[in-house]
């Protein structure tokens, strides 16, 4: 697989299963670079276990002042935002941004970047790039069934996309295009932000004009609001894998390095509970799995590190939720 695209990857903090995606994104994809994004106070220690890691090249980026070019930093872009009786925080809104504007912070990134969610293990995964006649697609999986989920917000996102991108959102028969990684295209991103300064009839920055989106409907979706740009503008550049090829086995929970598979990998690896610095490789990672699964590999799986999963509501759960075996709520019988 050519080797000539970069990853980037908002990070909020460093966890047990960072070392794991990173080699995992590694083994399966070669990416040229991994950009890591993370808050300032975890870049150091962050960079001193990279070392140990066999990763491709990785950099570190502090996100407090990543929008450096336009002299905005993390803190003035979040003031613009109002969330009062929210469900979100600000540092939510911001990573999306991160995403966006991951080439505004990051110099020499490749033309198409893969965004990959921090939390999301590959396992038996797919491929990224395809031979299509004389050119290349890039391709992404999608990974979460449109069935299940909060329909209310799932609303709000499809209204500021009519409304502000002026496009009709992008849909699937059965997945939704929230698929935890994204190929983004710098040239679509260029025209995406010019329509945002459209519709707010402002040459203000980008970011703070997306802040004021969320002021005005609430919330917006990074991954559904740019797909849906391009499919409108460049339907060629949207390739993607269908949910039954990768997203019916993929697995979705809770675990900050004390849930169900945490607390089984460390019994096969033979650590004791409360193992400092555990941080597993991805081959003895991928050994346990294999132990758990056999022949049935799912495509991958989300770590979910926020307590809220185990409080969740059952009609918002997601079926990729419902279905896992480390979800304590259940016990994968869900089809």
């Amino acid at each position: 697989m050519s080797q000539d695209f970069d990853f980037v990857i908002p990070l909020y903090r460093m966890r047990w299963n960072t070392r794991a995606v990173l080699e995992g994104i590694t083994f399966h994809y070669s990416p040229r670079a991994i950009h890591i994004i993370t808050p300032e106070p975890g870049v150091r220690s962050l960079k001193e276990r990279l070392r140990e890691w066999q990763i491709a090249p990785t950099d570190v980026h502090g996100e407090e002042t990543f929008f450096q070019r336009s002299r905005l930093t993390k803190e003035r872009i979040c003031a613009e935002l109002d969330l009062a009786g929210s469900l979100y925080t600000p540092g939510w809104f911001y990573q999306q941004l991160l995403k966006l504007g991951a080439a505004e912070g990051i110099d020499d990134l490749s033309a198409w970047y893969m965004v990959w969610d921090s939390d999301l293990l590959p396992v038996n995964t797919w491929e990224l790039i395809r031979p299509n006649q004389e050119t290349i697609q890039h391709t992404f999986a999608l990974l979460q069934h449109n069935q299940w989920g909060n329909a209310q917000i799932v609303s709000t996102w499809e209204r500021w996309i009519r409304s502000i991108l002026k496009v009709e959102p992008l849909t699937d028969v059965k997945g939704t295009f929230i698929p935890h990684h994204m190929w983004f295209n710098q040239s679509h991103l260029e025209t995406f932000k010019q329509q945002l300064k459209d519709y707010f009839q402002s040459e203000d920055d980008w970011t703070l004009l997306m802040m004021r989106s969320a002021v005005e409907f609430g919330t917006f979706s990074e991954y559904w609001s740019y797909s849906s740009w391009v499919a409108a503008n460049a339907p060629e550049d949207v390739a993607f894998h269908p949910y039954d090829r990768y997203g019916a086995t993929t697995e979705r929970f809770f675990d900050d390095g004390t849930g169900l598979f945490s607390i089984g990998l460390r019994h096969y690896l033979n650590l004791e509970a409360d193992a400092e610095n555990f941080s597993p490789p991805y081959e003895k990672v991928m050994a346990f799995i294999q132990s758990e699964y056999g022949s049935e590999l799912p495509s991958s799986l989300s770590f979910e590190s926020s307590p809220r999963h185990l409080k969740k509501n059952e009609a918002t759960m997601h079926i990729e939720e419902r279905r896992s075996r480390w979800n304590p709520r259940y016990t994968g019988n869900v089809v």
